[in-house]
């Protein structure tokens, strides 16, 4: 069977770490390379998507060290029984350490557990959420096993990095067995209202696993701040909240905000390629023929990302300013996601109701307001349409950082477009220059598509520019040095 890689990233001598640093040990529920069947029966190493790839990938690559993940590929235990690949697989530099679990664990674990009941938690869907028994059992008992791989993998003096609610109780598993391992966790998603997340029966164990960490890391202030007093209130430990620090266990845990960023060079040189220009010339011939403003909006299918609030705006967008029918275009890619989920197959069913009645109500036969494509796009044409857009609409009702709101920054090399922002979303810290929208809000939603579509050129270039400017200065490269470097002082 004819194996193929894809080699991606920076290649460095991987031991001893630069500057003697100590070796890095992540660990994430998704593995960043997997083995996978092609149509012709070859099996190929792919690179999976994603802001922790890009980030973490290079910088294991130049440290040395060991990554620990769901071994989840449909090939990846027949190309490696064992679970550890190097990668690179021909000159490796670093290790990854693949984590097998049964039918039984990567359902409750993963479907149930995390991804309908800290996941709706996290995002406020309170509706949606439901904690069951035998899902934490799994939670747990899978969290003991990615703690187990670490452990066997990570020497005294190395860093462990975990991540993300899927891996909770991880820190404070390894604390347990290796009190001295220097460990940080990064968790992606919004932290709750200690109010709503008293909700969670397993609160307990959830905080204090964390609190296993030397440096806890959350997207934002607030959501650092809502930590703390989930760990003030749920606890009852003592908390300084001005320095951001919780005495647990006779040690300080570090309480951080570092937002997470995207590799910007990547995503800008992406949209320059040949290839990328040739779609965005051809995508603004048709829309410069036609007459047409062209909006973008790009989600991954989930109730999170606020598809159906931004579909209600945009009706009202045409009840509120006539004389844009016609003259509007909004292209919506929307990524599959959780499939397997009922929730998810309800939504997406929704989602395409939605678009039809929309495109029945003000449609025409030379014109549709809503282009709906419910397929994933690889970088290149994401980039070729974030490049072409006159606006990009993000209207996530709860998101803890979203970086397709960046990315349409990255790519905006022809300083055209305008960012219409959640305020619920973690990038409107950072992303000033966005115009802001409340995604519950139709009419102001819509009031605030108009000014974009209004916005003189000049000014929408001053915005890019800022917004640039502060992409360039902090990439995800960058993210992953300012957390290392918190906990390796």
């Amino acid at each position: 069977m004819a194996i193929s890689s894809i080699d991606a990233g920076v290649v460095a001598p991987a031991s001893p770490a630069r500057g003697g640093a100590p070796r890095l040990v992540v660990v994430t529920n998704r593995e960043p390379y997997l083995h996978r069947a092609t149509t012709r029966g070859h099996t190929v190493l792919r690179r999976t998507p994603g802001g922790v790839v890009t980030a973490l990938d290079p910088v294991l690559r130049l440290r040395g060290g060991v990554w620990v993940a769901w071994g989840s590929g449909e090939r990846d235990w027949d190309e490696a029984p064992d679970g550890v690949v190097g990668i690179p697989p021909r000159h490796p530099r670093y290790r990854l350490h693949r984590v097998r679990l049964t039918p039984d664990e990567a359902q409750g674990y993963y479907r149930e557990y995390s991804n309908a009941s800290l996941w709706p938690l996290c995002h406020l869907a309170l509706e949606r959420a439901r904690f069951y028994r035998h899902a934490w059992a799994r939670y747990e008992a899978v969290n003991r096993k990615f703690a187990e791989a670490v452990l066997a993998c990570a020497g005294p003096g190395d860093t462990v990095w975990s991540h993300d609610y899927h891996l909770a109780l991880v820190p404070g598993l390894v604390r347990a067995r290796r009190p001295s391992q220097r460990v940080t966790h990064f968790w992606h998603v919004p932290w709750p209202p200690a109010t709503l997340f008293k909700l969670c029966p397993d609160r307990e164990a959830i905080l204090t696993g964390l609190l296993g960490a030397d440096v806890l890391g959350f997207q934002t202030a607030d959501d650092c701040r809502r930590f703390l007093e989930s760990v003030e209130q749920l606890l009852g430990l003592p908390v300084d909240h001005e320095t951001r620090v919780v005495a647990y266990g006779g040690r300080r845990v570090v309480v951080r905000a570092f937002p997470v960023s995207i590799d910007t060079p990547m995503v800008t040189g992406t949209a320059r390629l040949p290839a990328a220009e040739r779609i965005t010339r051809a995508l603004r011939r048709r829309v410069e023929r036609a007459g047409l403003v062209l909006g973008v909006a790009v989600d991954r299918l989930d109730y999170s990302k606020g598809i159906l609030p931004r579909l209600e705006a945009l009706d009202m967008f045409f009840r509120r300013f006539p004389h844009r029918r016609g003259r509007v275009v909004l292209v919506q890619v929307v990524a599959p996601s959780r499939s397997d989920v009922p929730d998810y197959a309800r939504l997406g069913a929704e989602v395409h109701e939605a678009v039809r009645t929309i495109n029945a109500r003000w449609g025409t036969l030379e014109w549709e307001p809503v282009v709906s494509l419910a397929r994933p796009f690889g970088l290149p044409r994401l980039a070729a349409l974030y490049r072409a857009a006159d606006f990009l609409l993000v209207s996530s009702l709860m998101d803890g950082m979203n970086l397709v709101a960046k990315e349409f920054v990255a790519a905006q090399v022809d300083r055209r477009g305008v960012l219409l922002l959640s305020e619920a979303a973690g990038a409107i810290a950072e992303l000033e220059d966005a115009l802001p929208i409340n995604p519950l809000d139709p009419e102001g939603f819509a009031d605030t598509l108009e000014q974009a579509i209004r916005m003189p050129v000049a000014e929408r270039r001053a915005r890019l520019d800022r917004m640039q400017a502060h992409l360039a200065q902090y990439t995800v490269q960058e993210w992953a040095e300012q957390v290392l470097a918190a906990v390796e002082q």
